[in-house]
C-alpha cells in the first residue's frame, strides 16, 4: 500500500515543495521537488497575498492530498520539562499550555514544538524540551492553506530534523546560524541529546558565539557538524573552519536513507532537506504534532 503526501518548508528567504510516496517499510520515492524564490519575510510583506496565491498554484497540482507544513521562526524560546510517562496527546496539550502560562508573558502569541530530550529516562517521567516560537507568521500561512486542504503537521523544522536522526548512523549534529539566534542540536534515534540556543544581535555576535559553541562542545569535535541558516555563506563557513578546525558540511539527507529516485531532483539545498524531512516525518507518523493548533 502506497501513501502520498505534500510537504512545504518555508524559510525566511525561500520555500520548497516536495511530494513523496511511502510504499511499505521504509521505501520512499520523491515525486516532485521545487524551490520558490520567496520566503516568510516576503509572505509577511505587502506582496504577501500575491505570493500566497502563487504558492497555492503549485500546491493545487495535487488538490486532494494532505499537506505537512514547516515554517522557520525568527527565534526560539526553549524550556526543558519533565512530564509523566505515557502521557496522552490531550494531556500534553494541557501540560504545555500550563507551562506556557508560567514561562511566557504573552503565551497566546506563541506556538510550541515538543521534542524528546535526553537519552536516559527513568521510566516514571519523560524529559522533553518545549520549543516556543512566535506564531503570527506561521499561523497566517497555515490558516490560508488550510482553507483548501487538510494540514497534518504545522510546526518548525526541529521535529522533522529530529525525525531525520533516526536514519543517521551515529550522532546528528546540526548548527543553525540565523539572523536572530544560534541553535545547536545533537540527536540520535529521534531524541535530542544536547541542545543549546542563544539569541544574537548581529553577524559579529553570531560569528563569535558560533566559534565559541563549537570549540567548547566535545560532541562537535567527534562528529561532522551540519551547517544551515540565513547567515551561512562562504565567508562564514571559511571563518568557522579556520577558527575551529571542525569538520563541517551543509545540512543534508543521511546517506543511509533510501529514496528510490534521488538523481531525478536536486535535494541539496537546506530548505529542500527540511521539506523532505517534514514529508518523511508525516508519512512515518501519520499524526499531528503541533501542540497549540486548533
Amino acid at each position: 500500500m502506497s501513501t502520498n503526501l505534500i510537504a512545504c518548508a518555508i524559510d525566511q528567504k525561500e520555500c520548497a515543495i516536495v511530494r513523496m510516496t511511502k510504499s511499505g517499510g521504509n521505501h520512499y520515492s520523491l515525486d516532485t521537488s521545487k524551490i520558490l524564490p520567496f520566503g516568510l519575510h516576503d509572505l509577511a510583506s505587502a506582496k504577501g497575498k500575491r505570493l500566497l496565491k502563487k504558492l497555492d498554484s503549485h500546491l493545487n497540482e495535487w488538490p486532494d492530498e494532505e499537506l505537512a507544513l514547516c515554517v522557520g521562526p525568527t527565534n526560539y524560546l526553549p524550556l526543558p520539562v519533565s512530564f509523566p510517562a505515557n502521557t496522552s496527546a490531550e494531556k500534553y496539550r494541557e501540560y504545555c499550555r500550563i507551562e506556557a502560562q508560567y514561562f511566557l508573558s504573552q503565551p497566546e502569541a506563541y506556538d510550541c514544538d515538543c521534542a524528546d530530550y535526553g537519552m536516559n529516562q527513568n521510566g516514571l517521567h519523560e524529559k522533553k524540551i518545549l520549543l516556543f516560537y512566535p506564531a503570527a507568521a506561521s499561523r497566517s500561512v497555515a490558516e490560508h492553506l488550510a482553507a483548501t486542504r487538510r494540514i497534518v503537521f504545522n510546526g518548525t523544522a526541529q521535529l522533522p530534523l529530529l525525525h531525520l536522526s533516526k536514519f543517521t548512523a551515529g550522532k546528528q549534529v546540526i548548527l543553525e546560524i540565523e539572523s536572530n539566534y544560534l541553535l545547536l542540536t545533537e540527536s540520535g534515534e529521534g531524541r535530542i541529546g544536547q541542545f543549546s540556543c542563544r539569541e544574537t544581535k548581529n553577524r559579529k555576535e553570531s560569528e563569535y558565539f558560533t566559534i565559541k559553541t563549537l570549540v567548547e562542545n566535545p560532541i562537535c569535535r567527534e562528529n561532522r557538524v551540519q551547517l544551515t541558516g540565513t547567515l551561512v555563506d562562504k565567508a562564514m563557513t571559511k571563518l568557522i573552519k579556520k577558527e575551529s578546525s571542525m569538520t563541517l558540511q551543509p545540512l543534508s539527507i543521511p546517506p543511509s536513507l533510501s529514496i528510490s529516485n534521488p538523481s531525478k531532483f536536486s535535494i541539496s539545498s537546506a530548505v529542500t532537506v527540511k521539506a523532505v524531512s517534514t514529508a518523511l516525518m508525516a508519512l512515518d507518523t501519520q499524526k499531528r504534532f503541533t501542540l497549540f493548533a486548533d
